[in-house]
């Protein structure tokens, strides 16, 4: 009985998506650990007034949004991960997996620096990146949006 139990813990999609989600969680916190300490005390323009590297601390969501809510948004991202990982089973194409892969790996990342930088969830995410015209944001938050438009786009050619 625990064979099979294991066994389809360890379902070749779950692995992929296991190994997908673990690079993206592994660049988001190699990145904001290089930020944290590169940044700290200087920017980087990279496109004069229109890209560059800044250190921001974000207890919000995207966009800053929710800024008093930072462990109610770890639960909401712990949630998240937990469907996600039910729903890899049911994916019907490489596309929704690598889809829910990124969006779990960005939900992991952002959920370590809650837990490490604060009790309770309640820590903020180091964000970086800052176009001119855009929220500042990091690896993981790209990471959730880039696997949001491969699951629309998943949805919509499966039509």
């Amino acid at each position: 009985m625990r064979a099979v139990r294991l066994a389809t813990a360890l379902s070749p999609r779950r692995i992929r998506a296991t190994l997908i989600a673990g690079v993206v969680v592994t660049a988001d916190q190699v990145t904001k650990v290089w930020a944290r300490t590169t940044l700290a005390d200087h920017d980087v323009d990279l496109i004069n007034g229109f890209l560059r590297l800044h250190l921001a601390e974000n207890p919000g969501s995207a966009f800053s949004l929710f800024q008093s809510l930072g462990s109610w948004l770890g639960v909401a991202a712990i949630l998240a991960s937990g469907l996600i990982v039910v729903l890899v089973e049911r994916t019907a194409s490489r596309a929704e997996l690598a889809g829910f892969s990124l969006i779990l790996g960005g939900a992991v990342g952002n959920l370590v620096d809650r837990v490490v930088k604060g009790p309770w969830l309640t820590g903020s995410v180091t964000d970086f990146v800052d176009f001119s015209f855009w929220p500042n944001f990091n690896v993981a938050d790209s990471a959730i949006t880039i696997g949001v438009v491969v699951l629309l786009w998943a949805a919509n050619r499966s039509r």
